[in-house]
């Protein structure tokens, strides 16, 4: 339950701006327990507001690598498709 409270939270202070607050939210729910991936969804949706999608890629790289480590096992396709450009994009913005 508290992991989802501060998941839902980070959620709430990102969609009010208030991304420092919202990135402390999510990394408090990927270290209270790292193997859940919506507790990285939550931080990657952080960075992704943010517009900071070099920090996004990374905390999904860290996340995969802990993956494959722990579990061997790959992150969801619904994780994956929130760090990859859209199709077609192949210019940079």
């Amino acid at each position: 339950l508290r992991l989802h409270a501060l998941e839902v939270l980070a959620g709430l202070l990102t969609a009010a701006g208030r991304y420092g607050d919202a990135a402390a939210a999510a990394l408090a729910a990927v270290r209270a327990d790292p193997l859940r991936e919506s507790a990285h969804a939550a931080l990657i949706k952080v960075h992704l507001a943010e517009h900071n999608q070099s920090e996004a890629l990374r905390e999904f790289k860290r996340y995969h690598d802990l993956l494959r480590a722990e579990l061997d096992i790959e992150p969801t396709t619904q994780l994956r498709r929130l760090v990859q450009p859209p199709r077609g994009n192949t210019s940079p913005s």
